[in-house]
């Protein structure tokens, strides 16, 4: 099924930064053509090395909530 991207939320550690040896990992808010809402966890590097941003769309099997 075709999922657009709505929001990409990264997290915030504020003041202290990242742990050492930390893997980002986004909350991916992504809408259906039925306009239903879902969010996946995806790697930071994964959604830059993917070319995908907020706009884009993505193709994906099965999405579990």
């Amino acid at each position: 099924m075709r999922y657009k991207i709505i929001e990409i939320l990264e997290p915030d550690f504020g003041c202290e930064g990242r742990p050492e040896g930390y893997v980002q990992v986004d909350d991916v808010v992504i809408e259906d053509d039925s306009g239903t809402q879902h969010i996946l966890k995806m790697e930071d590097a994964k959604l830059y090395e993917l070319k995908l941003d907020i706009g884009s769309y993505m193709e994906i099997e099965e999405v579990d909530d």
